[in-house]
């Protein structure tokens, strides 16, 4: 008899260990969705690339630009329309759910509108707030251990599903710009 009450005593405490440790990844996998619903710049750069990151990237302090002077910044831009959730919680990953503006042709809507330096800042702002929407859903992998959590925002999926595809078209952008040059080169080793 006293051999079931230990048993039971010890699947009891494991479970509830398990349950607590359970809410606390929760709260920690619910931080970056409070960042993104409160707007907070500076709390998602640090959830996404550390603390530290930040200060040494010029590119990176322009895109998470968060001088109060200058809280216009791309990022600050997109995440007022982005909705995120927290869709599933594993043992070893969470998957969120975002939706955010549809950006995927941004760079080729901009080389299209002849876009310059003065209007650049009002066709953005145009841009996102017309946008349609896109959802993702993105798996975060994640370590718990020794109450330290340590999640994997930084990957491109991440960050590209948080700017609606933007990431995707960059990338696509980067290879029209060098088939671009490749081609100017070739027809100019033609011509000489």
């Amino acid at each position: 008899m006293k051999k079931i009450k230990l048993f039971v005593l010890l699947i009891l405490t494991t479970f509830f260990t398990a349950c607590g440790t359970d809410k606390k990844i929760e709260k920690q996998a619910n931080n970056i969705v409070d960042a993104v619903e409160n707007n907070d710049i500076s709390e998602l750069d640090s959830i996404i690339n550390g603390t530290d990151e930040l200060a040494e990237d010029e590119e990176l302090a322009d895109f998470f630009e968060t001088d109060t002077e200058q809280g216009n910044g791309l990022m600050s831009k997109i995440i007022k329309h982005d909705t995120i959730e927290v869709k599933k919680v594993d043992d070893d990953a969470i998957t969120y759910k975002i939706t955010a503006p549809d950006l995927s042709n941004l760079f080729s809507d901009m080389k299209s509108g002849n876009v310059t330096e003065e209007n650049i800042d009002s066709f953005m702002d145009d841009y996102i707030s017309g946008a349609k929407t896109v959802t993702n859903e993105v798996k975060v992998s994640y370590i718990y251990e020794d109450e330290k959590f340590l999640a994997e925002y930084d990957t491109e999926e991440f960050v590209n599903a948080l700017t609606g595809n933007m990431v995707t078209a960059y990338q696509g952008a980067i290879q029209d710009m060098q088939s671009e040059i490749s081609e100017e080169n070739n027809n100019n080793e033609e011509n000489n």
